[in-house]
């Protein structure tokens, strides 16, 4: 897939979320804890990076993380299905803003 393709689905899929108050929360975190380095990265676009990673990491038989791949299967699908997955998640919990603030600080602090 494309990059311009890859970053379209993205950003349909932030425009989708931003129907949701919370998902603003999460563009707010993105925003004060930009990623640096890396062009074409708004904060939806990182929400949705950063959640991604998060719930699809799975660990191997030696206990370490191993990464979404981005780039296997079908992308539009996987993003839907995350995007299905925060809305459940928005619809029945409250996250918490300073647990959600340390989230995104710890995550940039890996990916910088």
């Amino acid at each position: 897939m494309k990059e311009s393709e890859f970053l379209l689905h993205l950003d349909r899929t932030d425009r989708d979320l931003d129907a949701f108050p919370f998902w603003a929360v999460f563009k707010k975190a993105c925003s004060k804890y930009p990623v640096k380095g890396i062009k074409n990265l708004t904060p939806g676009r990182q929400a949705l990076l950063i959640l991604w990673e998060a719930n699809s990491q799975t660990r191997d038989e030696n206990g370490k993380i191993i990464t979404a791949n981005l780039n296997s299967g079908n992308t539009k699908e996987k993003l839907e299905r995350l995007k299905e997955d925060l809305i459940g998640h928005f619809m029945n919990d409250e996250i918490d803003d300073n647990a959600l603030k340390k989230f995104i600080r710890s995550v940039v602090k890996e990916v910088t």
